[in-house]
């Protein structure tokens, strides 16, 4: 997928993302308090699976790479 900083690939399987081309390993963690209330507030077809969520959470974010705001992934961005 393709941000406005870079390009990144998303694990299918995992979750994990690198960083295209040099395939650099960027570490994204949801924050506990999203991960305790995961699913209260928003029902959707993957419901229970925690993979595809992530995934699917993590593609929106890196979507719109240009609007992160958190250092600690904009240090890895860098």
């Amino acid at each position: 997928m393709q941000g406005k900083r870079h390009a990144y690939k998303i694990n299918l399987g995992s979750g994990n993302i690198l960083i295209a081309p040099q395939d650099k390993y960027l570490c994204i963690l949801p924050a506990q308090a999203q991960v305790d209330k995961a699913g209260e507030k928003l029902f959707l077809p993957f419901e229970g699976d925690r993979v595809l969520s992530v995934i699917l959470s993590k593609a929106f974010l890196l979507a719109a790479d240009e609007k992160i705001t958190d250092t600690t992934i904009l240090r890895q961005l860098s």
